[in-house]
């Protein structure tokens, strides 16, 4: 019998070291960047990275940023979450240790018994101990999975205090560009009323077509429709900035009240290094503390396949009819191993093994996105800055050509239509040289937030 219970052992604790034999296959390094730009833009650190926002040199992003990382719903949220997991942490440490316990009691009694005549008072108290001995490691990896959990609530807070970072400046670049496309339709209103004012007396005067008259108020009438669609898309974008600091609008008015320009257009772009990138996002680091507790709660569930061994003790007092003052006392070690169970343990084991393969594949797919995130955002960058460059350029040369068709129109060359196509080409000229610049600094915010870093 001795033998058999040995080899059976020999069996058992082999399976233990054949379910370490378990790799998942390896991952690639990214080692370069695939996008290739005009401008050389420099490799950087963590360090430089840090409270990147400010490059923008805005005071009132800064204020924004500052009141959504404190009041943000958000990140209170992920905040409690690490409170939850630190919680549940301590839970599974504590099977690590005896679970010590006391009891009593105290009270009347009447036996029956012919020996006791009047009924009697009694009372026991005694304190008990139990102790699994986590032969096996299920009580330990069980705690190495709560711990790496705790680790991934903490990266996933930093993620979202990240995030968070990136969608302020982002609905903040929204709502300064909606206000600039606000004020220069106000402008191009007031210049083509004052157009118009000047055609009906020319009308009135015989000196106009009537269709001059009619094609200019329609450029009025067009001009003056745009108004409320950019009005819309800034009170959009304040209202998101709202949600995302955790300040009522009626508060965040008065920080949103003063008209500035879209920040960001002279802040210079840099990089980091792919190896950087992904030790530094915290979204690849909780994917990592994901997959590691995957991997424990995998051998967890697979230590249940062997038996559990358990170190109780007892020790107490008592009094009643029957005895006088006694103090019992024991002490045990236990075993217990299930024998059938019709696959209950092994179907646990099976979907602990796909669980920690679906914290693989997720922490692959979160390198992966984290490369070309930044990728995506250098590129973006380089081509909205030559389409800027260039629609800067066409807005010069809009300006030059209003100028020029008003003095030729004034001398007789060139007909009042003319005229107004060269201001409708000047206002679209600038409208979308507000919006080049709105997405170049859109563009680089993705960059900054890309690399994980704040």
């Amino acid at each position: 019998m001795k033998q058999l219970i040995a080899l059976s052992s020999l069996v058992l604790l082999s399976g233990c070291f054949l379910s370490d034999d378990l790799r998942l296959p390896p991952m690639k390094d990214a080692t370069d960047y695939t996008v290739k730009v005009d401008q050389e833009i420099p490799i950087v650190g963590e360090d430089t990275l840090s409270q990147w926002w400010e490059r923008f040199n805005d005071p009132t992003l800064d204020a924004l940023i500052e009141k959504a990382l404190v009041e943000s719903p958000d990140r209170l949220i992920a905040e409690a979450a690490i409170a939850e997991a630190r919680g549940l942490r301590r839970t599974s440490l504590s099977y690590l240790f005896p679970q010590v316990g006391a009891s009593g009691n105290i009270g009347r009694e009447d036996t029956g018994s012919s020996f006791a005549k009047y009924p009697d008072s009694f009372y026991d108290a005694g304190f008990d101990a139990s102790f699994e001995i986590d032969v096996f490691g299920r009580n330990r990896n069980n705690y190495s999975a709560s711990d790496a959990q705790l680790a991934a609530a903490e990266e996933q807070y930093h993620d979202v205090s990240l995030t968070l970072i990136g969608e302020v400046a982002r609905s903040y670049i929204d709502f300064r560009a909606a206000q600039n496309q606000l004020r220069i339709a106000r402008k191009n209103l007031k210049s083509q009323e004052k157009t118009l004012g000047l055609i009906e007396d020319l009308f009135r005067l015989g000196s106009a077509p009537k269709l001059d008259v009619e094609r200019t108020l329609n450029l009025v009438n067009t001009t003056r429709a745009s108004i409320p669609e950019f009005k819309r898309q800034e009170d959009n974008a304040r209202l998101r900035l709202s949600v995302l600091t955790g300040v009522l609008p009626q508060d965040l008015i008065q920080l949103l009240l003063i008209d500035s320009e879209i920040p960001g257009s002279d802040v210079s772009p840099v990089l980091m290094a792919p190896a950087q990138v992904v030790s530094a996002r915290p979204d690849v680091r909780a994917a990592i503390a994901n997959l590691k507790a995957g991997s424990a709660l995998r051998d967890a569930a697979f230590a249940e396949l062997f038996p559990t061994f358990n170190l109780s003790g007892f020790y107490g007092v008592a009094d009643n009819a029957l005895a006088s003052t006694v103090e019992p006392w024991n002490i045990a070690l236990g075993a217990a191993v299930r024998l059938l169970d019709f696959g209950r343990i092994e179907g646990r084991i099976d979907a602990a093994e796909a669980r920690e393969m679906q914290a693989y594949q997720l922490y692959r797919k979160t390198i992966l996105e984290a490369v070309t995130e930044v990728e995506t955002a250098l590129s973006d960058y380089a081509h909205i800055s030559n389409r800027y460059v260039s629609l800067e350029r066409a807005y010069k040369s809009a300006n030059s050509a209003l100028e020029l068709s008003q003095t030729l129109y004034k001398e007789g060359e060139i007909s009042f239509l003319d005229v107004l196509d060269a201001q409708r080409t000047a206002n679209n000229a600038e409208a979308s040289k507000v919006s080049a610049k709105a997405a170049q600094a859109q563009a680089l915010i993705r960059l900054y937030k890309s690399f994980g870093v704040y």
